[in-house]
């Protein structure tokens, strides 16, 4: 699984992951929002994965959110299937939080997607491989064209090779809304790939993104050069 992770300019970069032992004995490994705590996906050492991705939705007379969804992943991590962690979800108090999905997927990729929209949680939609979510600051309505662009790259054939080039895709005349993403406020950050084996603890790695290299950051390059003249 590889999650990207936009972020605004002036956010503190994430603190690198770190395994933890939970109360039950078992073993989980996230990354850490160094602003506001809580975490965006996570691990545990038998194959269990959690990821959550904002939702950018119009106002829908919901509340202001006063309470981070980063707090989401950690309360549900130790729970014993990806089942049971939605259903606790569903029973959770989530008024204050602002709108989120949330994909819970087992060793072997069984699980399924829930979503948040500040009001009312919905019932879960089991997932399916490959399966890819799209969100943005700027409205997630206006990045569902990665969608054809993901069916296009990794379609039937999700190898890492292709979930690695869609990552890494940026249309050059549309940075703002590409999967490598790049605009002047916020860009990709980091791209975290979770490798997952029957049998074995899975791999976790974070790959940091540069900011203002023209590869990953156009965007920025052009914001250096204009504060620089």
């Amino acid at each position: 699984m590889l999650h990207a992770r936009d972020e605004q300019r002036s956010r503190r970069d994430g603190l690198a992951p770190a395994w933890r032992t939970l109360d039950s004995g078992r073993r989980a490994i996230w990354p850490t929002d160094a602003d506001a705590g809580g975490t965006w996906v996570a691990a545990r050492d038998d194959g269990v994965v959690l990821a959550l991705l904002n939702r950018n939705i119009p106002p829908n007379g919901r509340p202001p959110g006063t309470r981070s969804r980063g707090a989401v992943i950690p309360d549900l991590i130790d729970l014993d299937s990806p089942g049971a962690m939605l259903g606790e979800l569903a029973r959770t108090d989530l008024v204050g939080v602002s709108p989120f999905r949330l994909l819970a997927i087992d060793a072997g990729g069984s699980g399924a997607v829930v979503t948040w929209d500040g009001l009312e949680l919905s019932a879960a939609t089991p997932s399916h491989a490959p399966l890819c979510l799209a969100s943005s600051g700027l409205g997630d309505g206006l990045v569902q064209v990665r969608l054809p662009l993901f069916d296009e790259v990794v379609g039937a054939d999700p190898t890492p090779e292709r979930q690695d080039a869609f990552h890494r895709h940026r249309w050059d005349d549309r940075p703002e809304v590409s999967v490598l993403m790049s605009r002047r406020d916020a860009r990709t950050v980091s791209i975290t790939t979770i490798e997952v084996a029957r049998g074995a603890a899975p791999t976790f790695e974070v790959e940091s993104l540069p900011e203002g290299e023209a590869w990953c950051d156009p965007v920025g390059v052009e914001l250096a050069a204009s504060s620089g003249s």
